[in-house]
Formats: structure tokens, sequence, C-alpha cells
């Protein structure tokens, strides 16, 4: 007869082995960093090819750091890592500068960046959020709207969303700060509003104390879509040179990515897993807007790389002369299948 004892000291060995074995196969296969803008829900696919051992199956030994906003393209520029999680608007302006990095996959097809203001503060102003995007947009004249960093994509949207309104850079107050520090200040209401990623958006949503200005479920603002976000980006010159490494990236991504988008169940438990301080509601909702803009197979499309680079311009970080005249060059899809 098995006891109760000897079973779950059979599946604690079970259990042992396994973590061995995984740790002797990564001892085994080449080192890489991947470096992350911040941490959201956006990256959920990475958590679990992290967490699933998904990239260890394809035989990497991948170490996930983060590297806060536009940080992250510049440490693929000055070759402190070989991968990065950046933008679209990082990519072309970083060429358009002389720094040539590609893209070789994408995992979004929206910014996935909301920009929210508080809700007395909607109120008190009267705030239609049914209007258009350029009435609604009128409300960020003035305000303080915290960002995750200078020239990040929080950033970009915030100020192309403001652009819609006519309001410029200077119109617009903007601290920087992390996503914990995002959230206390506006318990505190220290800020006005945030522009940022998933959970932080759905939280306030969920528990009443926001109001959306601009809706990345919806592709806001819609006239830069499709647009490429999550995009892997590596300098031009690393693929040629480690083209079984790309490839495994290349294949690591599409599994995880697919386990968004056909494993809800095993996604939330995931999420659950990374934001244990935000309650199911928030990231239920903050699922199905991932699911709904996840890109997979994760190809990059030149025309969501393009719009990329028209946000830059409406967001001033760019010259309308500086504007490319061809994407293939930031482009490396033979990587993806």
């Amino acid at each position: 007869m098995v006891t109760r004892g000897v079973l779950r000291s059979a599946v604690l060995a079970l259990a042992g082995a396994m973590v061995a074995a995984a740790s002797a196969q990564a001892a085994d296969s080449p080192k890489v960093t991947l470096a992350l803008p911040s941490v959201n829900v956006s990256f959920t696919a990475l958590y679990l090819a992290e967490d699933l051992h998904l990239w260890i199956e394809q035989g990497l030994d991948v170490k996930t750091i983060v590297i806060p906003g536009a940080g992250v393209t510049n440490a693929v520029i000055n070759g402190s890592v070989p991968f990065a999680i950046g933008s679209t608007d990082a990519l072309t302006r970083a060429f358009v500068r002389g720094q040539h990095l590609q893209a070789i996959g994408a995992g979004v097809k929206r910014t996935m960046e909301w920009v929210m203001i508080r809700k007395d503060i909607a109120e008190a102003a009267h705030f239609n959020p049914n209007a258009p995007l350029a009435e609604r947009a009128k409300i960020l004249k003035g305000r303080r709207i915290a960002i995750t960093g200078i020239g990040s994509l929080p950033d970009a949207v915030l100020k192309s969303v403001a652009a819609e309104a006519g309001i410029g850079p200077g119109d617009i107050e903007t601290p920087t700060m992390l996503p914990p520090e995002i959230m206390a200040a506006w318990k505190t209401k220290a800020i006005e509003g945030f522009s940022n990623a998933m959970p932080y958006v759905q939280q306030v949503i969920a528990d009443g104390s926001g109001v959306m200005v601009s809706d990345a479920a919806k592709g806001e603002p819609t006239r830069f879509l499709p647009i490429a976000a999550s995009i892997v980006t590596v300098r031009a010159d690393y693929c040629p040179a480690h083209a079984e490494i790309c490839t495994k990236v290349r294949n690591g991504l599409i599994a995880c990515i697919k386990i968004v988008v056909t494993d809800r169940a095993t996604t939330m438990t995931e999420m659950k897993k990374r934001f244990p301080k935000y309650d199911e509601k928030a990231l239920g909702m903050a699922y199905d807007a991932l699911k709904g803009a996840e890109n997979y197979p994760p190809r990059v499309d030149p025309k969501a790389i393009e719009n990329g680079d028209r946000m830059n311009i409406a967001a001033g970080f760019l010259k309308p002369e500086e504007k490319l005249k061809d994407y293939s060059p930031l482009i490396d899809n033979s990587y993806i299948k």
C-alpha cells in the first residue's frame, strides 16, 4: 500500500529531478541576456518562456533583466545586451541617428500604452469619454502626467495623443517614475494622470479611480495602426554572426506567444504570479486586451515600423524630413517562419 507520505516524497523527487535536468540543460546552453523596458502584463509571454523553461527547451539559457524606458535600446546599441524588447519609435530614431538596429520579431500589434486621467479631474472638467480622441485629449493641457522615461513608448504615446488636440510637448508636465511609483503618486494625487501599460491601467479602471483618455485596446491613436511593439531588437550585425541563437529566440518567442493566445488559464496563472497585488478583475481585463493585441506569428510588418516613425514625428521626437524612405533595412523576418 502506497502511503500519502511516500506519494508526496515521490512527487517531490520527480519535481527535483525535473529542476535538476533543466538546470543541467541550461548549463550546457548558450547564455544570452534579454532586456525589458519595464515590468508589465504586455511581457507575459516572455515571463511564461522563463517560468515554463521554454527557452531551455530551445537550448538557450536566457537571463532577463529590466532597463527602464528607452535605455533598453541604448543597451543594444552599446553592446551591453544582445537582445532587448523595444518599441518601433525607438528603433527608427536610432536608425536615423546612424545606429543600425533590426527588429527580428514583433510581439504585439498595438502600443499597449494607455493615457489615463484621474476620475475626479475628469468629472470636474465635464470630460466626455465617448467624444472623439481629439476632443478627449484636450484635458491633457497643463496637466501633470507621469511617464516611465523620456523618449519611452509611454512618452511617445502621450505626446502623440496630445498632438491630436493640438497640444505641444511643452504644454504637459511629464515627471518620470517607475510603475510602482506612478501608482503611489496616483493614490496621493501627486499626479493628475499617467501614460502606462497593464495591469496598472486596468487596476485604476477596476477600482473606479481612473478614466481613459486614450484606449490602447482600440489602438488609439488609430491613425498609427498597425504599429509594432514589444519588438525583439538586435544590432544589425548580430544575427548574421549568431544565426543559431536568433533562430532559437524565434522559436521560443513563437511558443510563448502561442500560449497567451490559446491558453487563458495558464496565462492568467502567470499574471497572478507576477502581479500578486492586482485583483483578478483587473488581470482578466488585461488578459483580454493582451490576447487581442498579440501578434501571432510575430512577423514584423514594414507598415507597422513606418507608423512608429510617424508617431515619432507627431510626438516631436523627429522632424518630418527625418522620416525614413525605406524600412526594409530595419527588419529581418528570416527568423520567423
